[in-house]
């Protein structure tokens, strides 16, 4: 599953500071830019949006110069990627933000904390019902998503450390490892890849190896030809020629790009974007196998129904639901992928079902929690374009032994060269904070590395961490400090997963 789970920061409410395009550029009929082969002509290269562009303009012609020759720059260009906005930026959205931004630009933004303005514009069929049950919500590529769930008139405290969203989320988190959960996901990129070369284009684009029957769900890795993470995407086989395919919320028209530029002229494939037309909802917990099944007919047993497939079904009387038994929070669950006008009818369903096991509402602060716990790698966050696949410690996601694949010979090559950093995972002796991501590691008094995101488990009653630190010094007891707040807090590298490290409880 492609990773979501980091909490917001403010650059993700901002605009007109970072834009680096690379692709081609038009006019939408609003005046917005878009990038990629199929809004223009090949090869047009443009730098925009530099706020301080006799400051900025050195750096971003350097990375701009390396993205042309080279097809990557040797620092992650995520931030600066005019995909990061879409459709949904509007002119009123660019001139209401912009001058929010200006006003701004001095101004320290706590983590989640955004922009007030430009607001409201992507919004679930559930909206109504989450903001009523005390959803706050963050904006990402648009879209509103729940990050917690407050009490009746209490908002966010925003601040670097622990605040008054603490208790929630740990109740929240809690509720899926000990019960069941509920969650909105609808803000996935979606998907459809049909044709006869299907299975083939997408074996070929992809690291890992796709599914070779129907049902199959894989982990799949975009790696660009120099051998570094470009995308990270979930594939599902529905049939021989009908692959359904979902990665991150803010990569809807970086992967869009990606599917069409690597498609081949003489490949029968059609890709579709299938994002609004479909919302999900995540059920997930010890307890989702009993309230699944009092809305379904679907043989829902490990024989029956295994972890990682998926097949199509009727939920609340609801059909062409695409039912995937996978999540990013490491519990027995399904993501049940709902046409949008039946998203309110299944979500009621499923409350009602679940009630008897004390169901809950969870957002995005919990599912971070969750995913730290189970130590799954955010796009993004861990897995950039900067990093390959042995150094993101995912070499278990790249087949080697595949005829080919893009990016196969470059990771070879790095495979025989060596890690240049290792992501190592953490527990911090944190006190009223936790990494965020891009604190400075320290091991015996040195900079060894840096982290890249982190949370409190609440099941494991651990603070975590993931960083990147130099190779010499990952062996098991290499003392580490982090930077965090002023202090420097010790921590330690954990050889497994947090919880559940035998992966007992997604295939319960």
């Amino acid at each position: 599953m492609a990773g979501e789970g980091n909490r917001e920061t403010a650059a993700i409410g901002q605009t007109g500071i970072k834009s680096i395009i690379s692709g081609a550029i038009t006019h939408t009929p609003d005046g917005v830019y878009l990038s990629g082969p199929a809004h223009g002509p090949k090869n047009y290269w443009m730098h925009c949006g530099a706020s301080i562009g006799i400051c900025q303009g050195g750096g971003a012609g350097k990375y701009l110069a390396q993205w042309m020759v080279h097809g990557q720059a040797e620092i992650n260009m995520r931030e600066f990627d005019p995909r990061r906005f879409g459709p949904w930026a509007s002119k009123d959205y660019t001139a209401e933000v912009s001058v929010a931004d200006y006003h701004h630009m001095y101004y320290c933004y706590k983590p989640a904390e955004q922009h007030e303005v430009g607001r409201g514009l992507r919004k679930s069929s559930l909206y109504e019902k989450l903001k009523a049950e005390g959803a706050q919500f963050s904006q990402i590529f648009g879209w509103e998503r729940p990050r917690w769930y407050a009490k009746q008139g209490e908002t966010e405290q925003f601040s670097f450390r622990r605040s008054n969203w603490w208790n929630a989320v740990r109740e929240e988190a809690l509720a899926v490892r000990e019960r069941v959960g509920l969650m909105d996901l609808s803000t996935f990129a979606k998907y459809d890849i049909t044709g006869k070369d299907a299975h083939a284009f997408l074996d070929r684009i992809c690291a890992n190896k796709i599914p070779s029957k129907d049902g199959g769900i894989i982990l799949g890795h975009l790696l660009n030809q120099n051998g570094f993470i470009e995308s990270e995407i979930t594939v599902t086989r529905l049939t021989a020629d009908h692959f359904y395919v979902l990665s991150a919320a803010v990569a809807q028209l970086h992967d869009l790009d990606q599917f069409n530029w690597r498609k081949l002229t003489k490949e029968d494939v059609t890709i579709a974007d299938k994002t609004d037309e479909f919302g999900v909802l995540v059920l997930a917990g010890p307890k989702a196998r009993e309230v699944l099944s009092e809305c379904c007919g679907e043989d829902l047993s490990n024989a029956a129904f295994p972890w990682l497939s998926g097949r199509t079904a009727t939920i609340a009387g609801i059909p062409e639901v695409r039912l995937l038994r996978i999540n990013y929070v490491g519990e027995l669950g399904w993501e049940l992928h709902v046409p949008t006008d039946g998203m309110p009818t299944v979500f009621d369903a499923l409350m009602a079902a679940g009630k008897p096991h004390a169901i809950r509402l969870f957002g995005t602060y919990a599912m971070n929690s969750l995913r730290m716990e189970k130590a799954y790698r955010g796009w993004g966050s861990e897995l950039t374009a900067e990093i390959d696949m042995f150094e993101a410690s995912m070499a278990r996601f790249i087949r080697l032994d595949k005829l080919d694949f893009i990016g196969k010979a470059a990771s070879l090559s790095k495979k025989r060269r060596g890690e240049r950093m290792r992501l190592v995972y953490l527990e911090v002796d944190a006190t009223d904070s936790d990494c965020l991501g891009n604190e400075p590691v320290y091991s015996n008094g040195t900079l060894a590395g840096l982290t890249t995101s982190g949370a409190y488990g609440h099941a494991a009653e651990k603070s975590l961490a993931f960083a990147y630190v130099d190779p010499a010094k990952t062996a098991q007891g290499t003392p580490f400090e982090i930077l965090m707040m002023g202090e420097r807090r010790s921590a330690r590298i954990i050889p497994e997963s947090a919880w559940d490290p035998d992966n007992r409880r997604p295939r319960a």
